[in-house]
């Protein structure tokens, strides 16, 4: 809805000064409770507000191994809402219901995180495609499968203690992508309340800030240590500035920091990244399996015998963790499912060896042992090699001057070859990787949740502001965008009220200047659109910059049910937007709420 100094068609907008808000720094909850939702993993942790530092985390068995993620999958019911298993029991259930033929019913969904990437046209009504092309809506999947972990969690939680241990009790933490839009963020916190976690009690943790913020409490738990751990601690001196690299399974978030006086953290550079994961790879070497078998064949195992598939799938996720960039002469080593080989001989009168041996870029580069297929180095380094040239190209342009650090977090980050990459490419870098890298996040956010404010600046990485009307002024307005008022007044519409500058330090604890705005007769509450551009100094909320983000919707109806105006502010300075609203009929808050998804 248009603004315009003065006076709107739905509300009055003029400037006041900033509100100041104070905040505690420490949670008085008895637990912190964090679940990390990726995109390939996810797990929960927690620990106790009086031994914040025992973080206990969920083991996983997949029935083959243990591991302490699970994999993002979901298993629903035929009728589309009830919740049937998550992780490994998910991938096990489906298996047995397609071997007994029962599956086709059933929801099937993996890695449907990506959905929210970089997504400006999120909204409460998107759906996701499940394994075999049937649609529910995200929403749905996403809370159930949420409400799966917290539960799992509040169980384990419950089975240590003597008596059961109230949810008001504890501080949820839910992380997401630091180079997430609003959009994303406001749609996981809607889905974790759908999930049954009241939204006072839950925090947003960004994964790359979680990270930095557990490698930061290393250096106080370990300090003695004589390890890679106590190398990566030294670089959190005051003064100190590092890089932290969150290699996930879907996106690579990446984040400059600077270590304050006070051991708060600053950050150099707005948060960035891409769709750099470690399904990147995932999905190249089902391409390389595809050119020895043929796709169909491949395509066949995936449709037909989902079991299989799904073992060659975990075959490779261990395999990815140890294939190394090394001088030797040495061979990846996988078991492939017989089926393969199966169907393979099903369908052609020639053998896979044929296949390979007219192929030039597999021939001499893939062998056979019974149910073991060998893969040389230089095939499983060109793997890689598109995803980590993607990696350091945009590391390169963001490392900055007085940053010798980089450190990596994240379960990608523990693939030797991606680690291989940035330490080749940044030699005079110190290049760490620490104790537990892909647990960095889900502890870090454990600790977020017992102490909140670790940062102390953000980097804003888009100017935004209001939608308003201005009178005219010929020296900086377009003609072609004069309209007369009601009042016959020129006027212009659409002009971009300025709120934070792109590249703008933000404190977290700071608003914006506030504005002062009303209703008009008959209304009890009035919007403001605001909008987001990647130009430091947008002029029209229609140039080719700017996109618009949502509605801010402040109610202006008092407790004497009288409807007047009120003064707004909002803070950008948090892992979400924040408003803040007050009546001028009382000097009292009155209800803001955000709308960024419709």
């Amino acid at each position: 809805m248009a603004l315009s100094k003065g006076q709107v068609d739905r509300a009055a907008l003029s400037k006041k000064k900033p509100v100041k808000v104070s905040e505690k720094k420490t949670s008085t909850k008895l637990v912190a409770a964090a679940i990390d939702f990726g995109t390939a993993f996810s797990g929960w942790a927690y620990s106790m507000h009086n031994d914040k530092n025992a973080i206990i985390c969920k083991h996983w068995n997949s029935g083959t191994h243990i591991s302490l993620k699970a994999p993002t999958t979901v298993l629903i019911q035929p009728d589309g809402k009830t919740f049937d298993a998550f992780g490994y029991d998910a991938e096990n259930r489906y298996a047995n219901l397609f071997y007994n033929k029962e599956h086709a019913p059933y929801y099937y969904f993996q890695q449907f995180k990506m959905l929210l990437y970089n997504n400006k046209t999120l909204t409460r009504k998107a759906r996701l495609e499940d394994a075999h092309g049937k649609r529910l809506l995200a929403k749905t999947v996403f809370s159930l499968a949420i409400k799966y972990l917290k539960d799992d969690l509040l169980s384990a939680i419950n089975i240590s203690l003597t008596s059961p241990m109230s949810e008001s009790d504890i501080q949820w933490v839910l992380t997401v992508p630091a180079i997430w839009n609003f959009r994303a963020k406001q749609f996981m916190r809607e889905c974790a309340v759908k999930a049954g976690i009241k939204s006072k009690d839950l925090r947003i943790a960004l994964e790359p800030e979680a990270a930095s913020l557990y490698c930061k409490q290393l250096e106080i738990n370990k300090k003695q240590q004589e390890s890679s751990t106590s190398q990566c601690l030294s670089t959190f001196e005051p003064g100190s500035q590092y890089v932290i690299v969150d290699a996930g399974g879907g996106t690579v978030d990446i984040i400059v920091h600077r270590v304050n006086e006070d051991g708060t953290l600053t950050e150099i550079s707005a948060a960035n990244g891409g769709d750099w994961g470690g399904t990147c790879v995932d999905r190249a070497f089902m391409s390389l399996v595809s050119e020895v078998y043929n796709k169909e064949v491949v395509k066949i195992l995936k449709d037909e015998h989902i079991g299989d598939y799904i073992d060659l799938l975990r075959e490779l996720e261990i395999k990815k963790r140890t294939i190394s960039s090394v001088a030797d002469k040495s061979k990846l080593r996988l078991k492939v499912p017989v089926k393969l080989n199966a169907i393979y001989e099903s369908k052609y009168t020639n053998k896979v060896t044929d296949n390979i041996s007219q192929n030039r870029k597999l021939n001499g580069r893939v062998t056979f042992e019974t149910d073991k297929i060998f893969f040389d180095q230089k095939l499983m380094e060109g793997i890689f090699e598109p995803t980590t040239r993607k990696i350091v190209g945009h590391l390169k342009q963001v490392v900055s001057k007085g940053t010798d650090t980089i450190i990596m977090v994240g379960g990608f980050s523990e693939s030797p070859m991606l680690l291989n990459a940035i330490q080749d490419a940044f030699k005079d870098y110190k290049v760490i990787l620490p104790a537990e890298a892909g647990l960095s996040v889900l502890k870090g956010a454990v600790l977020y949740g017992h102490e909140r404010y670790d940062i102390s600046i953000r980097v804003s990485p888009y100017t935004y502001g209001f939608k308003i009307r201005e009178t005219f002024d010929p020296a900086i307005h377009d003609k072609g965008r004069m309209y007369v008022g009601h009042d016959g007044t020129p006027m212009v519409r659409g002009v971009f009220a300025k709120l934070i500058q792109k590249n703008q330090n933000i404190p977290v604890d700071s608003n914006t200047e506030g504005y002062s705005a009303g209703c008009l007769a008959g209304e009890t509450s009035f919007d403001l659109k605001l909008f987001a551009s990647t130009d430091p100094d947008p002029m029209y909320v229609d140039d080719s910059s700017c996109f618009e983000v949502g509605r801010v919707i402040v109610d202006c109806k008092d407790n004497d049910g009288k409807v007047g105006s009120a003064n707004i502010s909002l803070k950008f300075g948090g892992t979400e937007v924040e408003a803040r609203a007050v009546l001028k009929s009382n000097g009292k808050l009155t209800k803001t709420t955000f709308n960024f998804l419709d």
